[in-house]
């Protein structure tokens, strides 16, 4: 089996990781094989997400498979629909991605409560006051913020500390290190997720439900503005 992940993303890839051991330990395919024609946002992804995986045999330059699909079956999630799209059952559902780094803590941040405001796509329409909102009304005290990115953002407040990652790893090492964690429906929220560490994830009606696919995970939906559902 060749696989080939044409949308470059954490979660693009994390969704697939479970595939290598699955088609192996079915005993569908004896070699899984990562196709060089995929997309990588990082190029740290490729030794964090496949070359630490066991199961992966290796990197090919011929194309694979990349199933496609707006919604998944009822009682499964995007992990399951992946795997059933490519032909492979192993009779369980609402698997979770699948990381094989081993994740250092760092002490300084065991006691922190983390907010990330990034996020790329299919977040649905939350806004900064509704999530300060919500924090205040559970009297959730966020002290830290990862630091804004290129890309778009939803930050919630001015802190005094901003927390910047020098690496793919350490941003690995932060999600498993900190409290708690609250992030939009991203990357962040499926790598939470392989490091069975709960995120507290914000959505909202917009957004397309199977992204919101751990078991692990806390899913809240907020209230869009009025101009977002025109």
């Amino acid at each position: 089996m060749v696989l080939e992940i044409k949308n470059g993303g954490i979660g693009d890839h994390l969704f697939y990781s479970h595939i290598p051991r699955i088609a192996k330990e079915t005993g569908a395919y004896e070699k899984v094989y990562l196709s060089n024609r995929s997309n990588l946002r990082n190029p740290d992804y490729r030794h964090f997400l496949w070359e630490l995986n066991p199961h992966l045999d290796g990197f090919i330059d011929k194309g694979g498979r990349y199933p496609t699909f707006q919604a998944v079956r009822e009682g499964s999630n995007i992990l399951d629909e992946i795997m059933l799209e490519l032909g492979l059952d192993d009779g369980k559902r609402y698997h979770e991605p699948e990381l094989y780094y081993q994740p250092k803590m760092i002490r300084a941040l065991e006691n922190s409560v983390l907010y990330d405001p990034n996020y790329l796509s299919s977040a649905g329409f939350v806004t900064a006051p509704t999530l300060i909102n919500y924090l205040k009304d559970h009297q959730i005290q966020v002290n830290a913020q990862l630091i804004i990115r290129s890309g778009p953002s939803i930050p919630i407040l001015d802190f005094d500390y901003y927390l910047k990652t020098t690496s793919f790893e350490n941003f690995i090492d932060i999600l498993y290190s900190v409290k708690e964690l609250y992030c939009l429906v991203t990357g962040t929220a499926t790598l939470a997720s392989a490091l069975k560490r709960k995120a507290t994830v914000f959505y909202t009606k917009d957004q397309m439900p199977m992204f919101r696919h751990s078991k692990i995970n806390n899913y809240v939906e907020l209230q869009a503005p009025p101009l977002a559902r025109i």
